[in-house]
């Protein structure tokens, strides 16, 4: 069989020869003339490289016309289509090429990036589609160009961004670690693969991409902020306040930084530093409820307890149906001394929604932590699990209050499980540790002591538990 020359190899032929310009008229087409094919070809581009958009349209059916098997013509017509922003008539004519070849590279990849683009502009190409049915159409068609030819970055990257879409991680890691590998100064690709690794569960890894990337592009703002964001999922708090710090410097504007980077702080333990931060924000007669909360938040750590209940009652006046104020007031008025107040604003959240399971669980370790309504203690924090099953600080609550209980086979599931989750929570460490004393686990609860003076320090007293792990270290010596 005698085999049909491509439009690329003609043209490799044709370069051979004087460009056509665009004073001269096309020749008269003869039979199949596939070398007349080729002309229009050329001279189609010539057109559009003048701006002649109509007349490379014209003169590419031209030669569609004679050579009507071709997809390639179809492709390039496509692609003019697609400069031009004609999305339905670039798709429909790509579509066409694919008939007569289901794998020619540039069709596919014309259809692959207008749904793309269609589908992070969420508009429809055509009256009545969804663009939510863009990004399989997309896949399907990059992944039909990417098998076609060589590798390039900006396939790799398309698709990469469209499997992340998908939640396909897997998919998108290869593609996107290829883009970060080949373009260090591409901060995006390097933000995308975290976003990548992040979504996979593979979230130290995404923290090293975006700290990579971050010395070679320091002045990138998303990848602090991502980098912040990250370190707060992984409870590295502190790290995550400097991040947040760092992409303020960059963006003073950005109001949303102060209060995430405030919030970070509070979680770190430096109230103090999230006190001033938040002072003059916290001064203005319209601050947010956000702010108030924040504010009293850091006022209470700092152990300004007078004027924390001040800014958590001014709260709860600006915002009655706020839960924060709620939250805040009992914290500060269990701080304080007044139990009974604490209670009676947990109660309140719990009238307005009985299924509220921060504070169900707040009023049941309260409770555990005195030794008091134990019982009672142990069915909030049961309540709390069945709104959020697995959340690792109402785990610790349910395990110490079967630990108050002296039940200690009921309290080793869930202290173990959250101590295994939050390992660097010192006050889940300890408790883990009181409970391997009991069971006479010398050593295990020594190690449990000593992460938990390497946590976060919050909430402990160090010189109690150093006697602690003294006392475990001679009791195991002596067994």
């Amino acid at each position: 069989m005698k085999m049909r020359p491509t439009v690329l190899m003609l043209v490799a032929l044709w370069t051979a020869a004087p460009p056509p310009s665009a004073a001269q008229a096309p020749p008269a087409a003869s039979g199949a003339g596939w070398d007349s094919a080729a002309y229009y070809f050329l001279l189609a581009r010539h057109h559009e490289s003048a701006g002649e958009i109509d007349r490379a349209i014209e003169v590419l059916k031209q030669a569609i016309s004679l050579a009507p098997e071709s997809a390639e013509l179809r492709a390039e017509l496509a692609g003019i289509y697609a400069r031009q922003n004609r999305a339905a008539a670039a798709i429909e004519t790509a579509e066409e090429a694919l008939k007569y070849d289901p794998q020619n590279r540039e069709a596919n990849r014309i259809i692959g990036s207008i749904y793309a683009a269609a589908a992070d502009q969420r508009r429809a190409i055509r009256p009545g589609e969804s663009p939510q049915l863009y990004v399989a159409r997309a896949i399907a068609a990059l992944e039909r160009a990417v098998q076609a030819g060589p590798t390039e970055l900006g396939l790799d990257l398309t698709l990469g961004r469209l499997y992340l879409l998908s939640e396909s991680y897997d998919k998108a890691i290869p593609l996107l670690r290829r883009v970060a590998s080949e373009q260090p100064g591409y901060a995006d690709g390097a933000i995308l693969l975290a976003s990548a690794l992040d979504g996979a569960g593979q979230t130290s890894d995404a923290i090293g991409t975006l700290e990579a990337m971050l010395a070679d592009n320091p002045r990138s703002f998303r990848g602090h902020v991502m980098l912040a964001e990250l370190r707060e999922k992984a409870g590295d708090w502190e790290q995550a306040a400097q991040a947040y710090a760092r992409a303020q410097s960059l963006n003073t504007r950005s109001g949303d930084l102060t209060l995430r980077r405030a919030a970070a702080l509070i979680n770190a333990g430096h109230g103090p530093t999230a006190r001033d931060l938040l002072s003059e924000l916290a001064s203005k007669p319209e601050a947010q409820p956000l702010v108030l909360y924040l504010f009293a938040s850091a006022q209470r750590m700092s152990g300004e307890l007078a004027g924390a209940e001040a800014t958590a009652r001014r709260l709860r006046q600006a915002a009655p149906d706020d839960p924060r104020g709620m939250y805040v007031l009992a914290q500060v008025l269990e701080a304080r001394g007044d139990v009974n107040g604490a209670e009676q604003s947990l109660r309140d959240i719990l009238k307005r929604d009985p299924n509220d399971a921060t504070a169900l669980n707040y009023l049941g370790y309260m409770f555990a932590e005195r030794g008091v309504r134990l019982d009672e203690a142990v069915e909030l924090v049961q309540r709390a699990l069945k709104v959020e099953p697995g959340n690792a600080a109402f785990l610790d609550s349910l395990g110490w209050a079967y630990f108050q209980q002296g039940k200690l086979d009921l309290a080793d599931p869930p202290l173990t499980e959250a101590a295994g989750k939050m390992p660097k929570n010192s006050v889940i460490q300890d408790h883990l540790g009181d409970l391997r004393y009991k069971q006479g686990r010398f050593a295990d609860a020594a190690a449990a002591w000593e992460r938990s003076l390497a946590g976060d320090g919050e909430s402990i007293d160090r010189e109690r538990i150093l006697k602690k792990i003294q006392d475990a270290k001679s009791r195991q010596e002596a067994q």
